[in-house]
């Protein structure tokens, strides 16, 4: 080495990057002006000869080569230019296999320079980020294939504040992490652009800590996982055709009837899956529904509660297949409701626990950080960081996929610190109680951003806890969610159900003592995969024969359409159920007194719920208009039997669905004709009808008021059946 260059040369920081422990490694590597022209050194692990290739725009000058010196064997080069001003260039790296002294392999690679680069994030969008305000941390951090003076490329960075060190290692630098060692910036940030076509590449983050502790952590941003290891990905290829279903749809709807999906729909292979998505779409319409609910995100396990990455794609997808799913749901007025996962994160390898070594996202308290179960870390809501990295992600999946509502998963992990768990195994707030005051204040902000950013989007909580004002406004001191799941009801009711009909009496107060708070938020009823899936689903907790298991599921769901809230049914239902619920949405649809009229306490009224013995119960669903009024009648008992019901009014009743009907599967115990009010008292009523109710079934009769004439006819009825008439004695006497 020329004696020039060697002044010129920082041996100490040189030793820093040669044994991997440098943060700044900017400060050496790529180009830097000095006082007499411009030293470029480089760093190649192993390579034999390195030289700078010069890319000239001029064709007819071609490309020129200015070969490097060697500045330490171990793979550091250096060479000084006399030009201030350096344009475009790569290195041709050389590598040789030896065997002995003889080399019996050589190959040139070529690379380009990640170190020419100044700084590309942002201070702004840092201090956005550490602030708490950012909600699109996935378009700025994690891996962004770009354009940068001239050089395609992707963008690393992750923020890891408490590393020694970090590296960004991939199928493109043999996973060796003193290739691509990262620029410190602020805010703990990290960030290096690597030159090349990476898409498709595999990658993860090398966090080196003090004591030669070596991390290896996949992006948090991963949208893509495969072998356990993130992949870089372009999110933004997709082109959407739903402008028209956005313009048109401003507004929250009033009412929603939710059919959910299973992950099995999803698949790599876009040109079949959009013909099958086509099909699914078309069916879940024809039965009448206006939402379908997905799970986007990629669990760590079957029963969807640990979640690893929040950005990962369902593995049976991909960006585009989801994003091509919600666009011809659009096309079909089909509005789609995402599960969203943000009440923690996996403990996977390489997963985001103590990320540098540190408590990063979760708290550093493993009571406060660790779930109930253990499987999962519980994210610290009260820094910034981590409220922009949530935030962001829930706008990711609105905004990016253009979703029309969010459901916030296990809700109660989040609003309470004691979850699941025994005392001394959680640390209470500061007012010595067991809520979650920032998880609350997180869920707030979040909902009021959604508000704000994305009017037409409805926000649901899946909550499993009583926590008061869930769906009131903030304003009135409520959270702020549109919808909540009634798990309290579906809890109670199945309990209900998994009971034989004989000692269903002894439970008649879990059927009605749960209508008392009906109508405290603006509930959901889930019934969602606990039907027919899974230890624990509705059809394995049933007693009786299959033919019995399946007349209870029917009552079950009509139970539900019945009962006030909005509807959520899941697609493991059968064949005769969705028959079924296609019939029961029309009815819906056309029907105000159960469709329109959910949130109203008005529209519910008792006729008969004491008869715990008959177990059966009656009640009103009605609007201001008496032609509008609904009777529903219940049978649980495992007979068929006539129950005799009072009703409100003086009239006919019509019987609309019947579940024990033949065309649903049931036995045909159903009411063809129209009943007329019978003047016989019962519950309280002067007037009554008695139906035939087949075992576990349900009948649902539409009141028609009498005519004029009819009415005549019934008074005059009445008068001779209760009116001694006088009789002409024979022979005048």
């Amino acid at each position: 080495m020329n004696k020039k260059l060697y002044k010129l040369m920082n041996w100490a920081d040189i030793e820093e990057i040669i044994y991997s422990e440098c943060d700044h490694p900017q400060d050496l590597l790529g180009p830097h002006a000095t006082n007499g022209g411009t030293l470029i050194q480089a760093y190649f692990p192993g390579a034999k000869a390195v030289s700078v290739k010069w890319l000239s725009a001029d064709p007819l000058v071609g490309d020129q080569v200015t070969q490097m010196e060697v500045a330490d064997e171990d793979g550091y080069f250096a060479v000084i230019l006399p030009e201030k001003k350096i344009f475009n260039y790569s290195y041709n790296v050389t590598y040789e296999t030896l065997s002995g002294k003889k080399t019996i392999k050589k190959e040139s690679v070529e690379m380009g320079d990640p170190y020419r680069h100044a700084q590309i994030i942002k201070k702004a969008d840092i201090d956005s980020f550490c602030n708490g305000d950012m909600l699109d941390a996935y378009s700025r951090f994690g891996a962004k294939l770009m354009s940068h003076s001239g050089e395609k490329g992707v963008l690393f960075s992750v923020w890891a504040p408490n590393a020694l060190r970090v590296s960004v290692v991939g199928d493109f630098n043999s996973w060796d992490g003193r290739i691509h060692q990262m620029k410190r910036i602020e805010g703990g940030f990290f960030e290096l652009f690597i030159p090349g076509e990476l898409e498709g590449s595999k990658y993860q983050f090398e966090i080196k800590l003090k004591g030669d502790i070596i991390l290896k952590r996949n992006d948090p941003y991963s949208t893509v996982l495969k072998d356990g290891v993130s992949v870089v990905n372009s999110a933004n290829s997709y082109k959407w055709s739903d402008d028209a279903y956005i313009k048109a749809n401003k507004c929250k709807p009033d009412n929603i009837l939710v059919y959910e999906i299973s992950d099995n729909h999803f698949t790599e292979d876009l040109t079949n899956f959009e013909k099958d998505a086509a099909k699914l779409i078309k069916h879940i319409k024809m039965q009448g529904y206006n939402y379908v609910q997905i799970n986007p995100q990629n669990y760590d396990d079957a029963e969807k509660t640990c979640i690893s990455y929040i950005y990962s794609i369902n593995k049976n997808a991909t960006c585009d297949t989801l994003k091509k799913f919600i666009d011809l749901c659009h096309k079909s007025e089909l509005g789609v409701i995402v599960n969203w996962n943000s009440s923690g994160f996996g403990r996977a390898m390489g997963s985001m626990e103590k990320f540098d070594g540190t408590a990063l996202f979760e708290h550093q308290n493993p009571l406060q950080g660790i779930s109930y179960d253990g499987a999962n870390m519980l994210y610290q809501y009260g820094r910034g960081e981590v409220i922009s990295f949530l935030l962001s992600n829930g706008m990711y999946w609105l905004k990016e996929f253009h979703a029309d509502g969010i459901c916030m998963s296990n809700i109660a992990k989040m609003l309470y610190l004691d979850y699941g768990k025994c005392d001394g195994q959680w640390v209470p707030n500061i007012y010595g109680d067991n809520e979650n005051i920032e998880a609350v204040a997180f869920i707030k902000n979040f909902i009021d951003k959604v508000n704000n950013e994305c009017k037409r989007v409805i926000v649901i909580a899946e909550d499993s806890s009583a926590h008061a004002g869930m769906t009131a406004s903030q304003k009135d001191g409520g959270l702020g969610f549109d919808y909540k799941w009634n798990e309290g009801y579906i809890n109670d009711f199945y309990e209900y159900l998994s009971y034989d009909p004989i000692n269903r009496k002894n439970l008649h107060n879990k059927l009605v003592d749960e209508f008392v708070y009906s109508y405290a938020e603006k509930f959901v009823l889930p019934m969602s995969d606990k039907i027919n899936l899974g230890y624990d689903s509705l059809m394995n907790r049933l007693p009786g024969d299959e033919n019995m298991k399946k007349s209870a599921i029917r009552l079950a769901i009509a139970y539900e359409y019945m009962h006030p809230g909005n509807k959520l049914v899941s697609e493991d239902i059968d064949a005769s159920s969705k028959k079924l619920c296609a019939e029961l949405n029309r009815l819906l649809t056309h029907e105000p007194a159960i469709g329109k009229n959910d949130n109203n306490s008005d529209s519910f009224e008792w006729l008969s719920n004491m008869k715990a013995d008959g177990c059966y119960i009656s009640y009103v669903r009605k609007t201001d208009d008496p032609e509008e009024m609904m009777i529903a009648i219940f049978n649980f008992a495992g007979i068929s039997q006539t129950v005799t019901t009072g009703v409100p009014y003086e009239g006919k009743y019509e019987e609309l669905i019947n579940t024990d009907d033949k065309v649903f599967g049931g036995t045909g115990i159903v009411n063809n004709e129209i009943l007329r009010a019978e003047a016989v008292s019962a519950d309280g009523r002067p007037q009554s009808i008695s139906v035939k109710l087949g075992a576990q079934s349900m009948t649902i009769m539409k009141f028609i008021p009498y005519t004029e004439q009819e009415l005549a006819k019934v008074i005059e009825e009445r008068i001779r059946n209760y009116t001694p008439v006088k009789r002409t004695k024979k022979n005048g006497k």
